[in-house]
């Protein structure tokens, strides 16, 4: 639909241990309910550094319409060469929000 060329790194855990490392992935998903995750973004893609909480309770329906605008502004204001999660830690979680 909006293809992005380059490789996001996504992790999803069903619990806060971080098994998954989704808190070193550009999009990570940490279960906190019955189909609800935390989201977190800005990871960099060579895991040096950790991505923040975006939304602390999101409910797994509404993933695609809440990283739908994200992906579409990275797609029209990302950098050369630049990841996702470089991106979405350039911007920050208030410029995303938007």
């Amino acid at each position: 639909k909006l293809r992005i060329r380059t490789p996001i790194t996504t992790r999803m855990t069903g619990c806060p241990n971080g098994c998954a490392r989704p808190y070193v992935a550009e999009i990570g998903l940490v279960g906190n309910g019955p189909n609800m995750y935390q989201l977190w973004l800005g990871a960099s893609a060579n895991q040096t550094r950790l991505a923040w909480v975006f939304q602390e309770r999101m409910n797994l329906d509404d993933f695609e319409r809440t990283l739908e605008p994200i992906f579409i502004e990275y797609k029209k204001s990302k950098r050369r060469a630049e990841s996702f999660g470089d991106f979405c830690d350039r911007a920050g979680k208030e410029e995303l929000e938007r």
